[in-house]
């Protein structure tokens, strides 16, 4: 996981994108992709390098056998046909050496590069900030993240003195104090550790510990025996003054200072996403009681007496459920490899609801929506068994969305029901979600329901079904607030269907509502 940005960084003269590359797997697969095809330009270029030189390598010794041969004749001079041979002999080594020496054919193959956009450094920035995300998210220290574990569980490589110093350079970037002291100060014990490496800048470090003091008011500007004296005046002004300029920094610089994290300092106390948190990072054992069961399910279909659905209870009210193996290997690849080439990144509604756009403090991933023609040709048998599972019509239900989620991919918690005024309900509000999962996802990529304190369960394959609405009058169920835990390692895909008022059986009049 945390080499990510290493490799993001690495391949910054390689892309073209205003895609965010690190929030899916789909992109990082592409980088690479790109990265071995620029590989073979750069190969076919030193073949044509070589060649070239080669060749006005064996031209010059040619000419010099000709010089040597020229001195030999100690009266050519004499003879005027023999100085005119001279004459454009030269006249044509000239030429051909100069056409060795300009010969664009080698760097015409470099335009396969260069003709690639460069990747803005905002697009590097977003990197670091998915780390810093699932840093402070699953409250990981720099120390063990830097030794690429959480509670004992390896997440990623390990990071040297060099790499630790980059994070802090970009907490600073961010706006980050606390991420620039976190980050320096690991960096500081490993650039110790290791033998004090020249990737790192004694300096440049020493003035990250000493400027993330000041704003945070934690004191390690002792903790580097500082070599310059204009550093020690620094340090005791900033130890003298620290609170007042402390209050005077943070008075000026809030708004910036807060950015990073502004989602996650606002709702740090808010129960529901203090309960997600809790739940992404430590999960739920789920009591079962006597309304729990797992059952064979056949929804009095005679086609499934032969082939029922393995149906699971999560929760009653609202109801939540799981059925197993509802989608087969070659759906999913055949899923997968429709939405490769069509993905973009995830967008969530402003407030006012007239427009979407990309906030990656809520949600962070990339999204593709199966079109009509694709969805008929298909999908209808994956319609007819969520028809049977469920009890509801596809036939107004909304396209299939497929989503990938890579490094830091994450849904906040919120609701699936459009709120009246947002959207032009023509088929009313979203009555069912229908959730597939086509990868199996460890505990930190699970789908929580923080009011209900529930981690569902998914498994490759399985379909996690519930209630958006309440079947008696069509308001909404709260309870059903749910997010995507934050992804530290591994790959997460899903497809969603939602299934609207319109066209069901209820025994409510959702257009009266």
């Amino acid at each position: 996981m945390l080499k990510y940005l290493a490799v993001v960084s690495s391949l910054l003269l390689f892309v073209e994108a205003i895609q965010r590359w690190h929030t899916s797997q789909i992109m990082l697969t592409k980088l690479y992709d790109m990265q071995n095809d620029h590989f073979n330009v750069l190969d076919n270029y030193l073949d044509l390098e070589t060649k070239r030189l080669e060749e006005l390598k064996n031209y010059v010794a040619a000419v010099y056998e000709w010089r040597d041969h020229i001195n030999t004749k100690k009266d050519f001079l004499h003879d005027h046909l023999d100085v005119i041979k001279v004459m454009i002999q030269m006249h044509q080594h000239f030429f051909k050496i100069d056409d060795l020496i300009k010969n664009k054919q080698s760097l015409e193959a470099l335009k396969d590069i260069d003709e690639h956009k460069d990747l803005s450094g905002d697009h590097i920035l977003w990197a670091h900030r998915a780390l810093r995300r699932l840093q402070l998210f699953y409250a990981i220290p720099a120390s063990d993240m830097s030794a690429g574990r959480l509670n004992e569980k390896v997440i990623g490589d390990r990071m040297d003195a060099c790499e630790c110093c980059v994070m802090a350079k970009y907490c600073l970037e961010g706006n980050d104090p606390y991420g620039v002291l976190d980050w320096a100060v690991e960096a500081y014990g490993k650039w110790e550790s290791d033998g004090r490496p020249e990737c790192v800048d004694s300096d440049i470090l020493n003035y990250y510990i000493v400027s993330s003091s000041v704003y945070t008011g934690f004191n390690f500007m002792s903790l580097i025996n500082l070599s310059r004296s204009n550093y020690q005046e620094y340090t005791e002004q900033f130890a003298r003054y620290h609170r007042l300029i402390k209050n005077e920094l943070f008075a000026l610089e809030k708004e910036r200072t807060m950015d990073t994290m502004e989602v996650y300092n606002y709702l740090m106390g808010n129960k529901n996403m203090n309960g997600f948190r809790h739940l992404c990072k430590h999960g739920v054992s789920r009591t079962l009681t006597k309304y729990s069961k797992c059952r064979y399910q056949t929804n009095n279909l005679f086609y499934r007496i032969l082939m029922p659905f393995k149906e699971e209870d999560i929760n009653s009210e609202p109801l939540i459920k799981i059925y197993h193996d509802v989608l087969y290997d070659d759906e999913i690849l055949k899923i997968k490899m429709m939405s490769l080439a069509n993905m973009n990144d995830a967008q969530v509604k402003t407030i006012a609801g007239n427009d979407s756009v990309v906030q990656e403090q809520t949600r962070s991933g990339q999204v593709y929506w199966i079109n009509e023609v694709d969805a008929v040709e298909y999908f209808d048998a994956l319609n007819t068994r969520i028809e049977s599972f469920t009890g509801f019509s596809t036939k107004t239900a909304e396209l299939y969305q497929i989503v990938n989620y890579g490094l830091g991919g994450h849904y906040l918690p919120h609701h699936d029901p459009f709120i009246k005024g947002t959207e032009n309900l023509v088929f009313g509000n979203r009555l069912v979600t229908v959730l597939f999962y086509l990868t199996g996802v460890q505990n930190d990529g699970y789908t929580a329901f923080p009011m209900l304190n529930i981690v569902t369960p998914a498994e490759r394959g399985s379909a996690l079904v519930w209630n958006n609405l309440h079947m008696s009058n069509g308001e909404l169920c709260y309870e059903t607030l749910h997010g995507s835990c934050p992804l530290l390692k591994g790959n997460k895909w899903i497809m969603t269907r939602w299934l609207y008022e319109e066209g069901q059986h209820l025994p409510y009049n959702w257009k009266n509502k």
